[in-house]
């Protein structure tokens, strides 16, 4: 069967459409909410890009006292199931967590992403080993020097330890 052939029927009907005015504009109006809708629901749609940890890594590094982020959700990464997943003295804050989103396209794995976004938050920061099980960053607060190691600790599992 020719090109031609199979477009007849499609034509013709389109030509039955165009003599009555009111079934074109049906046909319009049923055409544009089908695309709003279609719109619509890639806005609502999930985003499969990592969450942004820079507010909690910056509320852990700023914290004066370590033991009291348990509490805070400020201080909650993302990915983290709880707060039970850290542990806290008065000098470190040490989480373990699976990490659950995704390569975004430009970093292959999740400690890739997380040594990047450690790197990004903090504009005093000296990143001073990066291995492909390991970084270490060093972040300036005034007089204080924050230690922040993020590490693999199984597949796709990271550990982040923040010690002053």
């Amino acid at each position: 069967m020719s090109f031609d052939r199979r477009l007849r029927p499609l034509t013709q009907r389109l030509t039955r459409m165009s003599r009555y005015p009111f079934t074109h504009a049906a046909a319009l109006g049923a055409a544009a909410l089908l695309l709003s809708l279609g719109a619509q629901a890639v806005q609502v749609t999930p985003s499969a890009e990592p969450a942004d940890v820079c507010p909690a890594l910056k509320h852990i590094v700023d914290a004066p006292d370590f033991k009291q982020l348990h509490n805070e959700p400020a201080a909650q990464l993302p990915g983290l199931a709880s707060a039970d997943d850290c542990r806290a003295n008065s000098h470190s804050y040490d989480c373990h967590w699976r990490a659950h989103w995704q390569a975004d396209g430009v970093v292959a794995d999740p400690l890739e992403e997380l040594g990047a976004d450690i790197a990004a938050c903090f504009p005093n920061v000296v990143h001073d080993l990066n291995t492909p099980t390991r970084q270490h960053f060093v972040v300036t607060a005034g007089e204080r020097r924050i230690n922040v190691t993020a590490s693999v600790q199984g597949p796709s599992e990271l550990r982040l330890r923040v010690a002053r």
